[in-house]
């Protein structure tokens, strides 16, 4: 079985995982076709690799409204990313597929040999704007395991930012029973794009859950490392503050660019 620490061998911890949000991909109305966001994911790629991040996930984020299953007109163009930017690089690579297709997420990441996966609602229950998400944990460490993927790392969010939470309960409570059931790494989250989480929740999650700790939003130049984190994912922090819209979910429209230099600024304070 693989792990945390033999994925991101060698590299200094915190583990900067730069995020690349993929355009609307096809099947959904602002789709600006496939040269468009073969473009934006060259420009994005480029500007991540020359920053210095540890490591890149893949996400169809723009792809809105999400659903639980990613549509079937999508699934080939996430597998063709998938391909492509394994090509591109031997850093780790991750794949996110809201809002929590794991199953796609699990073939696509094995199939292209991609390092890990992020599932959003592992063993939590919640109520988004896309509707009621019940947790994966079972279904998606027994598809690993039938398909043979014990070589990808499962990161699994704890109660993850944009939901509601239907099962109350303290996030230590959630931690424990996330770990019990084969999640790899935890994810913490802040409560939208751009909120950090508590050093609170951060501290609580790794002592009740005793794996390694991931921050999944919200992290800065300036707070980056008050947290010992294990790793921390990032993307928005990286197009710096120009051409802000104002999106209730993403807070930059798909077309703006990541700041090379902002990256590098990044990679030295964290590091």
């Amino acid at each position: 079985m693989t792990t945390f620490d033999s994925i991101f061998t060698g590299m200094t911890k915190p583990i900067v995982i730069g995020m690349i949000h993929l355009a609307p991909l096809e099947g959904y109305p602002e789709y600006p076709g496939f040269d468009a966001v073969r473009s934006k994911f060259d420009l994005d790629l480029n500007s991540l690799l020359a920053g210095g991040v540890d490591a890149i996930m893949l996400e169809n984020n723009y792809d809105i409204p999400h659903y639980e299953k990613a549509l079937a007109s999508t699934i080939p163009l996430l597998d063709q990313f998938c391909a492509m930017i394994r090509e591109k690089t031997d850093k780790p690579l991750g794949l996110s597929v809201l809002w929590n297709d794991y199953h796609t997420a699990l073939t696509l990441a094995h199939k292209n040999h991609l390092q890990f996966i992020r599932i959003p609602v592992f063993v939590d229950r919640v109520q988004t704007e896309y509707g009621v998400f019940e947790p994966q944990a079972e279904a998606t460490v027994s598809l690993r395991k039938e398909i043979g993927a014990d070589d990808v790392l499962i990161m699994a969010d704890i109660q993850v930012k944009h939901a509601k939470h239907l099962i109350e309960r303290p996030i230590t409570e959630a931690a424990k029973e996330a770990a019990r059931k084969g999640a790899d790494a935890l994810i913490v989250t802040g409560r939208w794009t751009g909120d950090p989480p508590t050093t609170q929740d951060v501290s609580d999650v790794r002592n009740a859950g005793g794996l390694p700790v991931v921050l999944g939003s919200g992290i800065t130049a300036e707070n980056g490392k008050s947290y010992g984190a294990d790793a921390i994912i990032v993307s928005t922090y990286f197009k710096g503050e120009k051409a802000k819209g104002e999106h209730t979910q993403n807070i930059f429209p798909w077309q703006i660019p990541y700041e090379i230099e902002r990256i590098k600024q990044f990679m030295q304070a964290v590091k």
